[in-house]
């Protein structure tokens, strides 16, 4: 490619989206900013395109408020960005010449011209009208959600599989791996008739064979075109399932496909200059794909449309292979290996509706059975077979519980291979060598909390990426090896799940943290703080310390939304971190969020539960310990602490016999760094119940309870919100008399 063909070639990726964006809806929003940051970073390594620069990184805050607030573009949003385009266009020079997308004039038909085209041009050639989808949900709605649901299974098998070749592009297993994918996601496509996805996945099917038969060598390019395929294929499939879950409304689904056809079909054809051929990998039959309504559909091509040049008759002038610039990722190769195609497994596919209602019926029977099992003393002097009865079904209904809950439980390596393509991209992007490593992929957790997992994870692999990997020059300069180390593992601690993120890079700047953190009020000048207090500002809401804004990192977002995550998923963060050794954040979950490992405390006649994972210590205070911040909010001296009191009879309006504080017992509760001391009137039991959710009229008169459970006696406990309670703003109260 010459000096700016990918400045081009971004021109026209900015092109093919802001035709494709609409007032109203969203689609594009993620991609147009990535494509205009990547115009920033290409246009600043030019000369002489400084006007350039400053217009993309003016247009990239401007479509960064765009995404943040979650809305979809407005009219003048789309006005703004095609002048945009046209600004862009003019100073990259494609305004004016052959390889700028400019709207075709009016012909009789289509005209191919004779000459041929230069590399550089091609890439940018967009055509002016996508090939919408048009949807049939009146009849395939449960076709659709089936052929969704296994797509994706296909997608995270091409993401694991590429990342693999990307590194071993001679392994033949995972690319037959790969190519069966494609040409199953092909066939599912063609039986319903969705032909934009059938002839994308058709091309990209082509491109694989050809690497099969030892034609074509799996280099950057490949790989490039391979990632970008998955990634359209997915945003097809969330346009669907948003139509079908009626998120949005029913419209043809117009997606920007031709460009990235264009570029396969120039590898296919041999105007790529590629890398010499890998070792050829042994051909595997095609697996079997349902029949397809039409005859085109079994070929990828719509009716009329012939077909591309035969692609086996192609050979690739020998090139030593190139490597992608960053080290091996070995779990990814694991993974794709795992998920390749074996001997078949009995498996059964449940509404999950069908199976929460299992679950509630399971909870519902074990409470009803420690009903039954609190007489069992008085019937021991009377029917000893009855007793031994109840015990025996007591055993039975404890492991039904436990079979049932394991029906949650799915592995977290689903979400592990997700970081794979994140640390590779951003690795690629940034120019940094990191070899990424997985633990405890097998490590299982209820699926509700693996769902919720995704961001925060997400968030702190970008974290450690940007701000904790450094460039390999500076590591050298360090000391260290080019390559950094990433580590991801899982593992179970007592009866919750455990997630380290670990690097070995630059570590956190204590004293530039809390130089910021006094800056914005968090914490006082010369307030003696520990170093994981400090550590803990990371995660409040706009808090950065970095000196500039970019497209991964800068605006103090990211890790609010991992403390918040982690909050609604009853769990802990733990940081720690040493200067230029790296850092390490441990996130501790509960493994399912249908049963709470709970303590049970005493307050009036009243009892609540607190989480044990959130309850820190408990004692009974001694005078002189409570006291009065101006004489109105109660605060606790614990071991030179001063903890803020909160008397759970006042926040209830309820009746209490601990008049003073000394007569109660103080829990000491735990959200992130903050602590809360909890008055009450004493500690009854540790006891696991199963969570009931509150209806959502308790919920608005009352944000801190997270729940209720039955409890062994048949009455109900509260279970509190431990979070809600130490955020909670503390009101003046009145002088408290005996």
């Amino acid at each position: 490619m010459n000096d700016r063909s990918r400045l081009l070639k971004l021109t026209g990726h900015l092109q093919a989206e802001i035709q494709a964006a609409r007032a109203g809806g969203t689609q594009g929003q993620f991609p147009i900013l990535d494509i205009i940051g990547n115009l920033r970073d290409e246009a600043g390594l030019h000369a002489g395109l400084s006007a350039l620069v400053a217009l993309c990184a003016e247009g990239w805050e401007r479509t960064v408020r765009i995404v943040e607030s979650g809305q979809p573009f407005t009219a003048d949003d789309i006005a703004w960005l095609k002048d945009l385009l046209a600004r862009v266009q003019s100073l990259a020079g494609t305004a004016d010449s052959s390889t700028a997308v400019a709207a075709p004039a009016p012909a009789p038909s289509p005209a191919v011209s004779s000459e041929p085209a230069a590399p550089a041009a091609i890439a940018p050639v967009v055509a002016a009208e996508e090939a919408p989808l048009n949807l049939n949900l009146a009849d395939d709605a449960d076709l659709l959600r089936e052929f969704i649901m296994e797509s994706r299974e296909h997608l995270d098998n091409i993401e694991q599989g590429v990342l693999v070749l990307e590194n071993s592009p001679s392994d033949a297993e995972v690319l037959n791996t790969i190519f069966r994918a494609f040409h199953t996601f092909k066939g599912g496509a063609g039986f319903l008739n969705l032909i934009p996805i059938n002839r994308l996945a058709h091309v990209l099917e082509s491109l694989l064979d050809l690497a099969r038969q030892g034609k074509l060598a799996i280099d950057a390019t490949v790989i490039e075109l391979i990632l970008r395929g998955r990634d359209v294929l997915k945003q097809f499939l969330d346009e669907i399932e948003g139509q079908l879950s009626r998120n949005r409304p029913q419209a043809p689904i117009t997606i920007p496909t031709a460009l990235l056809k264009a570029e396969a079909q120039e590898v296919i054809e041999g105007r790529h200059h590629a890398p010499e051929p890998v070792a050829q990998a042994a051909p595997v039959e095609a697996a079997p794909t349902e029949p397809v309504r039409a005859e085109a559909a079994s070929t990828g091509l719509a009716p009329g449309e012939t077909a591309p040049p035969a692609a086996a008759a192609i050979e690739v002038a020998p090139v030593e292979n190139a490597s992608s610039g960053n080290a091996a990722v070995d779990a990814a190769a694991e993974a794709a290996r795992a998920n390749a195609p074996s001997a078949p497994a009995a498996m059964v596919k449940v509404d999950t509706g069908k199976l929460d209602g299992l679950l509630d019926l399971v909870g519902e029977m074990v409470i009803a059975q420690s009903l039954v099992g609190q007489n069992i003393n008085d019937l021991a002097g009377l029917n000893p077979q009855a007793v031994r009865n109840i015990a025996q079904l007591g055993r039975i209904t404890k492991e039904l519980q436990r079979v049932s809950m394991a029906l949650r439980m799915v592995p977290i390596r689903g979400v592990f291979q997700k970081m794979s393509r994140v640390v590779r991209d951003i690795a690629m992007k940034q120019h940094k060598k990191v070899n990424f490593t997985t633990i405890g992929e097998d490590t299982e957790l209820d699926r509700t909390v693996v769902e919720e997992l995704n961001d925060p994870l997400l968030h702190m692999i970008r974290n450690s990426m940007d701000h904790g990997i450094e460039a390999p020059e500076k590591r050298e300069a360090a000391g260290k090896p080019a390559t950094g180390n990433l580590t991801l593992r899982a593992y179970h601690q007592g009866g919750n799940i455990v997630v380290e993120i670990e690097d070995d890079g630059a570590g956190l700047n204590k004293e530039k943290i809390l130089k910021k953190a006094v800056e914005r009020g968090l914490a006082r000048e010369g307030e003696p703080l520990t170093d994981e207090e400090i550590f803990h500002f990371i995660f409040a809401a706009g808090f950065s310390t970095a000196e500039k804004v970019t497209d991964l990192s800068g605006r103090g977002v990211g890790l609010d939304v991992v403390r918040r995550n982690i909050e609604r998923l009853r769990g802990t963060a733990e940081i720690s971190s040493q200067p230029g050794l790296g850092t390490k954040f441990k996130i501790s979950l509960p493994l399912t969020l249908a049963i709470i490992d709970g303590f049970i405390v005493k307050v009036g006649e009243e009892r609540y539960i607190l989480p044990t994972l959130s309850v820190r210590e408990s004692f009974r205070p001694q005078p002189g310990m409570v006291s009065r911040v101006q004489n109105r909010a109660e605060v606790v001296n614990v071991r030179g602490r001063i903890i803020p009191l909160l008397r759970l009879n006042d926040l209830f309006g309820i009746s209490s016999t601990s008049h003073e504080a000394t007569d109660g017992i103080v829990v000491v509760v735990e959200a992130g760094a903050d602590l809360r001391c909890l008055l009450v009137d004493g500690l009854l039991h540790k006891q696991e119940v199963v969570i009931k959710n509150l209806n959502d009229m308790m919920v608005h008169k009352n944000q801190l309870l997270a729940g209720a459970a039955i409890l062994g006696d048949g009455l109900v406990g509260l279970i509190l919100d431990v979070n809600a309670l130490v955020h909670l703003q503390i009101q003046p109260q009145v002088t408290r008399t005996a």
